[in-house]
C-alpha cells in the first residue's frame, strides 16, 4: 500500500488489473524491493539483469541498480507483460509461465500446441514445477486481492500517502526505525523506510541535509 501510488499507474494506464500487480509481487519479493535471489533476479518484480535492461532497468550512473525502483520496475513490468501478451494470444496465464520459466519456452510451447491454454495438459506439462506453480500462486494471490473478505483476510489501514523527512544529522534507516517508533502497528517503519527510499542499505550512514 505505501508503494502503490508509485506502482499502480503504470498498470492503470495499460488497463491491466491491481490485483496483477499484487499477485506478481506477492509471489516474487513478497513487497521487498531489496529481494534478489539466488539466481541474481532482484527487486520488487524480481527482473534478471539482462531482462530488465531490455525494458530499461540497471544502473543508472550513479551505481544504483533501478531494478530496485518500485516505480521503474512497475513500467517495465508493464511492458513486459504487454509483449507478451500480444505474443501469446491475450493469454495471462501463458504471460505468467514466461515471466517464471521464460518467454523463449512460452512461445515454442505456445506455437507448437497451436495456442492451447496453459491448463490443457500438454502445454501445462512442458513447463518447468516451478512454473507450474508459480502461474496457479500467482493468480491465487490476485484472487485474494479482489475478494479478502471471502477467506478471512483484512489489510493492514495504512495513511499511504507519501512524506519527506530530513536528516538533521547523519543516521541509518536501522537508527531511524528506532527513533520514528511502531507507530502502533506492528511491524514499525522499516519496510516502508527500505521501499521508499531503495537507494540505501539499511545501515548505510546518510549524510546530514539528505531528504528522505
Amino acid at each position: 500500500q505505501h508503494m502503490r501510488h508509485l506502482m499502480w499507474p503504470h498498470y492503470q494506464r495499460a488497463e491491466l488489473p491491481e490485483a496483477l500487480l499484487f499477485g506478481i509481487m506477492a509471489k516474487e519479493s513478497n513487497g521487498r524491493v531489496h529481494s534478489t535471489s539466488r539466481a541474481g533476479a532482484a527487486g520488487p518484480m524480481q527482473f534478471m539483469y539482462a531482462t530488465g535492461k531490455r525494458f530499461g532497468l540497471g544502473e543508472d550512473g550513479t551505481g544504483f541498480d533501478t531494478r530496485y525502483d518500485a516505480f521503474a520496475a512497475a513500467e517495465a513490468s508493464v511492458a513486459y507483460l504487454n509483449e507478451r501478451l500480444r505474443e501469446l494470444d491475450g493469454s495471462i496465464e501463458m504471460s505468467l509461465a514466461a515471466y517464471n520459466g521464460g518467454e523463449g519456452r512460452a512461445r515454442r510451447i505456445h506455437r507448437a500446441s497451436g495456442g492451447k491454454d496453459f491448463w490443457d495438459e500438454s502445454v501445462y506439462r512442458q513447463f518447468p514445477p516451478e512454473t507450474r506453480d508459480y502461474v496457479p500462486m500467482v493468480i491465487a494471490a490476485a484472487w485474494l486481492y479482489l475478494h479478502p473478505k471471502q477467506y478471512g483476510l483484512e489489510f493492514p489501514q495504512v495513511d499511504p500517502r507519501p512524506a519527506s523527512i530530513t536528516l538533521e544529522q547523519p543516521s541509518s534507516i536501522y537508527q531511524l526505525t528506532i527513533c520514528l517508533g511502531n507507530g502502533g502497528t506492528r511491524d514499525g517503519f522499516m519496510r516502508v523506510l527500505r521501499n521508499l527510499n531503495p537507494r540505501y542499505d539499511a545501515d548505510d550512514v546518510i549524510a546530514a541535509g539528505t531528504p528522505l
